[in-house]
């Protein structure tokens, strides 16, 4: 049988604490972003955001039927809508909730996909867009989007006519 001094063993005790709850915060963040990819949050800084649409991450979410003219100045789009704006959509909800999120892939006339504008409620109240976060770019390839960020006037400014910011018909066509 192994004995070890009972300062060994409250040390050894001490290393093992550390060693377990180290391994806890390393899987933290994976555990996070798998939650997060679960349950549709849509990143809202535009280096992920970018990577996450790249990776098609948002093709899970329900979506409009085809690709069709825009109502508005985006050209050619269809329109993915995260599990939370789904719901909020489906509930006849007047305010959507934080998180809520939607997705225009952006289509040349050729048919080809040139970018993607993206809308993510970012605090309870939208306070006149500025309570959400805007993202718009016209390139597959390279993140250099032309909105990005909180509130950006355009933005704001075209969707203020949508239920809480929100165009997109429901149920989606």
């Amino acid at each position: 049988m192994f004995r070890c001094s009972p300062r060994r063993a409250a040390t050894a005790a001490s290393v093992l604490a550390v060693v377990l709850l180290a391994a806890v915060f390393a899987a933290a963040p994976r555990r996070a972003a798998a939650l997060q990819a679960e349950e549709g949050i849509v990143p809202q800084v535009a280096a992920e955001l970018f990577a996450y649409l790249q990776a098609g991450e948002y093709k899970k979410f329900a979506h409009e039927t085809g690709v069709h003219p825009s109502n508005g100045p985006h050209g050619s789009v269809q329109t993915y809508l995260n599990p939370i704006l789904e719901e909020s959509l489906k509930a006849g909800n007047e305010v959507h909730p934080v998180n809520a999120a939607a997705v225009k892939e952006l289509y040349n006339t050729g048919g080809t996909l040139i970018g993607w504008a993206v809308s993510v409620k970012t605090a309870a109240a939208s306070d006149d867009g500025n309570g959400w976060y805007w993202y718009e770019n016209f390139s597959t390839t390279q993140n250099r989007p032309i909105a990005d960020g909180k509130g950006v006037g355009l933005c704001a400014g075209c969707h203020s006519g949508g239920l809480d910011f929100v165009l997109v018909p429901y149920p989606l066509p």
